[in-house]
């Protein structure tokens, strides 16, 4: 378990999680993974969410099995056991932000015990996960394909990789996924631009991580990205 002055970080071998825990999850979770058609997607699904669970009570000291989910998807508008990542737990009075990536067999997961920052998002993906034709056109800013263009083409899909972990974290942190455009979000810098609404004045902060730093193969690109009013308070 790593901690980098704010959310505790784990890297965890989803074949290494035990499945037999399942009965740890609650009804709504149970009921979500019951909507992967393949097995291998239910086991991946739901060794995320019991290791998500370990982590968290490994940080608090609740039993796993304490712990409420309390997911909150902000475009449905619901608590189907989809969206952002929060847990009521035993020892404390609000709930707890957290946040989870699967990549292959490995899952990275985040969760705050500091009530400042109001999302929290993590991703992780292989190097090469974004080389492919049409990348820069359909995610990229231009700001970020001019920056593209002064990369040598040895180490093009590592920048477009890391570009991605870093979108799909903002937009993780925000609550709304993929279902807000990742090409109208420029996270070529520590402070994503084109955002609307409150995130847009927010205290961010958008951080690449260091596989090694959190356990993973170092062939993985992460990131994690936070952000909190800013009445709030700096971190």
């Amino acid at each position: 378990m790593t901690s980098l002055q704010g959310p505790s970080l784990a890297a965890v071998r989803l074949s290494d999680v035990d499945l037999g825990l399942a009965h740890l999850l609650d009804e709504a979770e149970l009921a979500r993974a019951t909507t992967f058609r393949s097995s291998a997607l239910r086991d991946t699904f739901t060794a995320g969410r019991i290791a998500l669970r370990l982590h968290i009570s490994a940080l608090t000291g609740d039993s796993p099995g304490s712990l409420t989910a309390d997911y909150f998807c902000p475009t449905c508008s619901n608590r189907a056991g989809h969206g952002i990542p929060q847990y009521q737990v035993p020892s404390r009075a609000g709930r707890l932000r957290a946040s989870l990536s699967r990549s292959g067999n490995w899952c990275l997961l985040a969760a705050s015990l500091d009530e400042r920052p109001a999302g929290i998002g993590v991703d992780i993906e292989n190097g090469s996960a974004a080389d492919f034709d049409g990348f820069p056109s359909l995610v990229m800013t231009a700001n970020e394909r001019g920056q593209l263009q002064e990369v040598p083409p040895a180490l093009k899909a590592r920048f477009q990789t890391r570009l991605w972990v870093r979108k799909e974290a903002v937009l993780k942190a925000l609550g709304t996924g993929l279902a807000q455009e990742p090409s109208a979000i420029d996270v070529s810098g520590s402070t994503p631009a084109g955002l609307s609404g409150p995130p847009a004045a927010a205290l961010w902060k958008v951080e690449d991580l260091s596989p090694a730093a959190v356990g993973m193969p170092g062939d993985f690109a992460a990131s994690i990205a936070t952000w909190q009013p800013r009445d709030v308070g700096p971190q």
